[in-house]
């Protein structure tokens, strides 16, 4: 199954996912990425394997449960980084600044509104 019969949640996952992974391996070599995404290795880490997984559900077109998983965790970190004490927290430990946060909630609900909007696979769906 190719991109063109992912469905929405397979192509966002496709899309997201590439950002992920790139966005993952050249922070792995920088602090900064793109001049304005803070990142550390545990973080470009993490990114690296939400890009990976991305792209593996995307391309099989079962990307629902990925966008929903996706857009609760970037949503909690990209909230939870305004939150003081929290916040504090996650700059020491994934270095998320401001524009990372705002990016986080940005793609979180973008993400769960994609999955929502997305069928459930059901019984004859499936692919053994």
């Amino acid at each position: 199954m190719g991109i063109r019969r992912a469905g929405p949640a397979g192509t966002f996952a496709i899309v997201v996912g590439a950002f992920l992974l790139i966005e993952g391996i050249l922070g792995l070599r920088s602090p900064i990425v793109f001049g304005l995404f803070t990142t550390n290795t545990t973080h470009a880490t993490i990114h690296i394997l939400l890009g990976l997984v991305g792209l593996a559900v995307g391309i099989s077109g079962k990307a629902r449960h990925y966008c929903l998983f996706l857009g609760a965790l970037l949503l909690a970190v990209g909230v939870l980084r305004f939150v003081p004490g929290i916040g504090e927290i996650l700059v020491n430990l994934l270095n998320v600044n401001y524009a990372v946060a705002v990016f986080n909630i940005v793609v979180g609900i973008a993400s769960l509104l994609v999955a929502r909007s997305s069928p459930q696979l059901t019984e004859n769906d499936r692919v053994a």
